[in-house]
């Protein structure tokens, strides 16, 4: 914009020269929560005795999500809501489109062994980042890379060095999350492993502009994780657990709010 514009805009000063607070936020409705049922359609994911790692994650995306709804408090919305194909980047369209504050990418892998068991929370790590930057700006669209702000007229550099900025800000919230969820599956008596709280370079978690995580409910390869998976009971720790810790880390993140950067 021009100069005039641009003080026309800004924020007024007070006689002494500081900078006046900015207006509050109006007042937000209910936290979104984009539950992301992993694999779909062509991708399966894992498979054994006849359980398949794409329907069992519906099952429990869907349970979780009416026990978000139910809190009153959040809303959730389904990145699939069928035995569908959804790519990576439209999940994250899906999420944006919804105002999501945050994506909950649920997953059950398999090992060629049955010896690892127990839920794990992931997010996307350190060394990941400004590599993960660089491919949503090569395979995303311009305009579908920070939620509110259409990149579609900046050059790679320009386009990156935003996508780091905003993680400054959404990768810990997602630490913060992780940590959150791991405290409250295990107060919920759901199995967890032995080291429950990692990070990796997954590419679901790539989106710079809201937390994320993906949470390995079990293995497929263990006997006892598949029964606790098909048991609605073992789910229901499991669902417990996820909205218990999405509560105590909104709870957490609305308390940090008046000390956030402006």
């Amino acid at each position: 914009v021009t100069a005039e514009e641009f003080a026309a805009r800004a924020r007024p000063q007070d006689p002494a020269g500081e900078m006046l607070p900015a207006p509050e936020r109006a007042a937000q409705g209910p936290l979104v929560v984009a539950v992301d049922a992993g694999h779909g359609g062509v991708d399966p994911g894992a498979m054994r005795e006849g359980l398949v790692e794409a329907d069992l994650m519906l099952r429990l995306a869907r349970e979780t999500a009416e026990a978000i709804n139910r809190t009153g408090t959040m809303r959730a919305v389904l990145t699939r809501d069928e035995d569908a194909f959804v790519s990576l980047s439209e999940r994250m369209t899906i999420a944006r489109a919804e105002g999501a504050g945050l994506l909950l990418s649920l997953h059950a892998d398999a090992l060629e062994e049955d010896a690892a068991s127990g839920g794990s929370v992931y997010t996307l790590s350190d060394a990941a980042q400004d590599a993960a930057s660089s491919r949503m700006v090569e395979r995303h669209q311009r305009g579908d890379l920070l939620s509110g702000l259409d990149l579609s007229r900046q050059d790679d550099r320009v386009a990156t060095a935003l996508m780091d900025l905003a993680r400054l800000d959404t990768a810990p919230q997602s630490a913060r999350l992780a940590s959150a969820l791991v405290a409250a599956l295990r107060e919920a008596g759901a199995h967890l492993n032995t080291r429950p709280r990692r990070s990796a370079p997954l590419a679901v978690l790539n989106a710079a502009d809201f937390p994320s995580v993906l949470v390995e409910v079990g293995f497929l390869s263990n006997a006892g994780d598949r029964a606790r998976l098909i048991d609605p009971v073992g789910r229901a720790r499991i669902v417990s657990g996820l909205v218990a810790g999405l509560q105590a880390w909104a709870a957490e993140e609305a308390a940090r709010a008046p000390l956030r950067r402006r």
